[in-house]
Parts: C-alpha cells; structure tokens; sequence
C-alpha cells in the first residue's frame, strides 16, 4: 500500500493508470489467426428444445391474446362513441355546412359587384379610348385633305406658265430673248460672282506705303 505522505510531498502530478481487459481498437481488421476459425455451434438437448419452442409459443399466444383484447376494448369505445354522437355530429355538420353555404353566397356576391364594376369601367375606358381613336382619324382626314386641296390650287397656280402647245413659239422668244447663266464664282473673301462673260474688278489697294 502507498503511503498517504507520498501523495502529499509529490509536487508534479500523478498519472493513473487504470487496469481493462486488453481489446483490439474497432477500426483494425480481424487478426490473421482467427480470420478462417469457425466458432462451434452450441449443442441444445432435444428436451431444452422443445421447452424453449413451449415456452415461446405460450408468450406469442399470450401477447396476441393481449393485442385482441386492447383492441376490442377500444373498437367498442369508439363504437358507443359514436352512435352517442352521431345525431349530434350530424346536427353540428349541418349547421357547420349551412354556414359555409353563406358565406359563399356573401364572398360571391361581393366578388360579382367588385366585378360589375370592374367590367363597366373598363367599358367606359374603351369606348373613350375608341372616340379618341375616331376623332384622331376624322382630323388627320381633314387634315389629308386639306392639304391635297392646297397641293391642287397650287398646281392649278402653276399651271398658268406650263409651256403648252399653244405657247410654245413664245416661250422659245423669251428664252432666247433672256438668256440665264447659272453659273457663278467665290472669290477668297465670299462674294459671289454670277454669269460667266462677268468681269471682275479688282478691289483697289487702301493701304499704300509711305514713301
């Protein structure tokens, strides 16, 4: 036996070991001596068979006849329950559905006025959006034409100096009468000199050098 002053004069810590059966850790395989041993199988007497096979049936019948019970106890319960209950559900389910029937008929009715309502001003929408529709068409109409009334006055206007047979010996004499020269020159300061046979002045120089 270790003495009580041992534990006390020891200034580091004691390490315990404590003694177990030696096993091997889990994780390592079986050891190679008994990877091919078949363990013997235990041999039962007849007599303990047949005791054991006794017993077992004894505690089968027992536990079914237990189950049978339970449950004939409480398919009678639910069955007093029941028949009990049974007017009374059916009132309760009656009522319960009778409300529900009103409900529905409220919740429909509000859904068809929101939706009446829905539906009317979306008509009126469409019919404003197809006035506007037929007024934006009647004035672009008007517009069409009053533009192609100008175009034919105006063709009619022009009409007047359209070279015709008739006028043709007198538009060829003004034409040769009064010739037109569209041609035309810059010059480096921007002006412009029309016709082709047109002189250009030089621009007399202002500054002159004092002698």
């Amino acid at each position: 036996m270790i003495p009580k002053n041992v534990f006390l004069k020891r200034s580091c810590p004691l390490i315990m070991q404590i003694a177990e059966t030696h096993r091997k850790p889990r994780w390592l395989p079986v050891a190679k001596s008994k990877i091919y041993r078949i363990p013997k199988r235990p041999e039962v007497s007849e007599e303990e068979r047949l005791e054991l096979l006794r017993i077992n049936n004894n505690y089968k019948t027992q536990m079914r006849a237990i189950r049978r019970f339970y449950h004939e106890e409480m398919i009678n319960e639910k069955s007093s329950l029941q028949s009990a209950s049974s007017e009374m559900s059916q009132q309760l389910e009656a009522d319960e559905w009778e409300k529900c029937v009103q409900i529905n008929e409220k919740w429909n009715a509000q859904v068809a006025a929101e939706r009446e309502q829905r539906r009317k001003i979306e008509l009126a929408a469409m019919e404003d959006y197809a006035l506007k529709r037929i007024e934006a068409k009647d004035k672009e109409f008007k517009e069409r034409i009053a533009r192609a009334s100008a175009e034919i006055r105006r063709e009619k206007e022009l009409s007047s100096t359209f070279i015709t047979p008739d006028n043709l010996e007198a538009a060829i004499d003004h034409a040769l009468a009064n010739p037109v020269d569209y041609n035309y020159a810059i010059d480096l300061r921007g002006n412009i000199v029309s016709g082709r046979d047109t002189p250009i002045v030089k621009p007399e120089k202002k500054d002159q050098k004092v002698a």
